[in-house]
């Protein structure tokens, strides 16, 4: 019993951090796309352990399937997209998502969701917010693994960043929501990068 009202507290205190810190934010300037500079992700080995952003993880899908980050290895390149069921700017964006999801899938890309607020599987209103909107990928809920790892630097939500197969960051760490064609477009240059 204590541990799971130490698990609730943890978990009420992270989404209030998030939600206070976080959902709506304005978008930050996008300098790399400004062509002035390269990005020094971009120039790292892709063997350096520091560019495995997501680390070591055990999981679950919100479906309730363990999950590690062995999921990174089934796609050439891998968007994870951190979201929180509190967010009016993720949950707008996820249709595009779900639709880039299915369109990108020969491609060898995959969308994963990483719900930041839920850390238990089967939450009803994560899986109402995923079949409303479509964004029928993978969604991955916050273990402790994960909230202690890349959640707990993560300020904004929704946060999206890119992986290879072996996880380390390809490009740079986007944060707030964009439309399907600016997704495309980041996703078709990520793509001509590795």
């Amino acid at each position: 019993m204590k541990r799971k009202k130490a698990k609730a507290i943890t978990m009420i205190t992270l989404s209030l951090a998030l939600l206070l810190t976080a959902c709506g934010a304005e978008k930050e300037e996008k300098k790399a796309d400004t062509g002035s500079s390269k990005s020094s992700e971009s120039s790292k080995s892709s063997s350096d352990e520091s560019d495995k952003v997501f680390g070591t993880f055990e999981s679950e899908t919100l479906e309730g399937e363990a999950v590690s980050d062995d999921i990174f290895s089934k796609a050439d390149l891998t968007m994870v997209n951190i979201w929180g069921t509190f967010c009016g700017p993720c949950i707008r964006e996820m249709p595009d998502l779900g639709e880039l999801s299915r369109e990108y899938a020969e491609k060898g890309v995959q969308i994963v969701g990483l719900v930041s607020d839920v850390g238990e599987a089967k939450n009803e209103k994560a899986e109402e917010i995923v079949s409303t909107t479509k964004a029928d990928y993978t969604h991955i809920i916050a273990s402790q693994d994960l909230m202690s790892g890349i959640l707990s630097s993560v300020n904004v939500v929704p946060t999206t960043i890119f992986v290879d197969k072996d996880g380390n960051q390809v490009g740079e760490v986007y944060s707030g929501a964009r439309d399907k064609a600016e997704w495309a477009g980041i996703i078709d240059k990520l793509l001509g990068e590795i």
